[in-house]
């Protein structure tokens, strides 16, 4: 009979995406009789992450909107729709499947919006779901999470419904299932993403890589996984995009499990190596830090420092910032972009629009942002970290 749709976006206007949405079926009575959600892939950076909280972790997991079209059109068809703010709801809908070329109906006109009549059946809420639900003594632990949402939602209509007659009081007033006519596409039963689905990348990313493969491999292959290790680490967190890059590299470079943790030692000693002399407590914890990033036991330090021989891998330079470097703002920050560039620029650094192979380092709200600012620093082997790690990176800052 109903179903009841929401949808969590990049942004506001039209051209943003969808990134996450969830529908709850419901019978003539507002009973929930099913419920389906995923993430989806809008293929760029994530918006306002503060207030949705979807992770590009688990995004990039996630279905496109065109894999996930086809099941959303078999979920509304034959049902009235239902949505707080139904408008906004729709137009970001109407605007995905547009972009597929394909035109849906009007949910405006053929659905119920419970935000308008909120003032019919609650008039002395407030209009935003949170009010509503306030009002009407509905909980939802999760806003803006899309099942959350959908979920109170449907409870809100429910208990319209529950307020009047058997006729419902908008009856006429646009409906009309058979003048909907939903577009072609074939569902293709996609499998659904959830919120968590990248909480086990990064770090475990050794446990990703094969046993044994044949040989241990020498340079240049073991310099190759090395350097892209160096920019990884360099804000010493490794997201889940580097650590699928490092999956990648390690399987076409012949790098085993066993071959990386011998590199991951090596690469221990030579940064312990550099220290060149006494130990200070704070290059002792980044040592440590470093070593659990690559999964080596807690005596891996002590190890490092007490080693006798010069350690098995160049040490090389390394990731280090200097004064002039060019850094790249991308994604939507909890603060503001400016905020982030008076921080930069008070260290020294250059903060440009655009990235170029002369930058330095992206700063994204999001370390495994999609953004295109992000996407060419991939490209490019320019380390992209994200805005919690900025400090860490300008603390190890080369001296002028």
């Amino acid at each position: 009979m109903y179903a009841v749709i929401d949808v969590e976006t990049t942004g506001l206007l039209s051209k943003d995406r969808i990134v996450e949405i969830a529908v709850a079926q419901l019978d003539e009575d507002g009973l929930v009789t099913a419920t389906w959600e995923t993430l989806v892939n809008p293929r760029r950076d994530l918006g306002p992450q503060e207030l949705h909280g979807v992770r590009a972790a688990d995004v990039r997991k996630a279905p496109t909107f065109d894999r996930v079209a086809g099941d959303v059109v078999e979920l509304l068809r034959g049902r009235v729709p239902v949505a707080h703010n139904l408008a906004f709801d729709g137009r970001l809908l109407a605007h995905e499947y547009l972009r597929m070329g394909c035109e849906i109906p009007d949910l405006t006109h053929f659905g119920v919006c419970t935000m308008q009549w909120a003032g019919h059946f609650l008039p002395d809420a407030g209009r935003s779901l949170a009010d509503c639900c306030l009002a009407g003594g509905i909980a939802n632990d999760r806003p803006h999470e899309a099942m959350s949402d959908v979920l109170a939602t449907a409870e809100l209509f429910a208990l319209y419904l529950n307020s009047m007659g058997p006729v419902p009081v908008w009856e006429g007033r646009g409906l009309g299932l058979d003048e909907m006519h939903w577009p072609p596409v074939p569902a293709r039963s996609t499998p659904a993403v959830r919120r968590g689905a990248g909480a086990g990348d990064g770090g475990e990313f050794l446990a990703r890589l094969v046993d044994h493969l044949p040989r241990v491999p020498d340079p240049p292959q073991a310099d190759m996984y090395l350097a892209l290790l160096d920019r990884a680490l360099v804000d010493r967190h490794i997201s889940a995009t580097e650590a699928d890059a490092l999956v990648d590299l390690a399987s076409g470079l012949g790098i085993g499990r066993t071959a990386a943790l011998g590199l991951h030692r090596g690469y221990l000693r030579s940064l312990a190596a550099a220290a060149d002399g006494a130990v200070s407590a704070a290059e002792r914890d980044d040592l440590a830090r470093v070593a659990g990033l690559l999964s080596l036991p807690a005596d891996a330090v002590d190890d490092a420092l007490n080693a006798d021989e010069p350690p098995p891998v160049r040490p090389g330079r390394g990731f280090r910032l200097t004064r002039g470097d060019t850094a790249v703002l991308t994604g939507a920050f909890a603060e503001s972009k400016s905020f982030w560039a008076a921080r930069l620029e008070a260290a020294g650094l250059h903060v440009a629009a655009t990235v170029t192979k002369k930058t330095s380092l992206v700063v994204a709200a999001d370390p495994d942002s999609m953004s295109g600012k992000a996407s060419k620093a991939r490209q490019y082997g320019i380390p992209v970290i994200g805005a919690d790690a900025v400090d860490t990176v300008l603390a190890r800052m080369a001296p002028a």
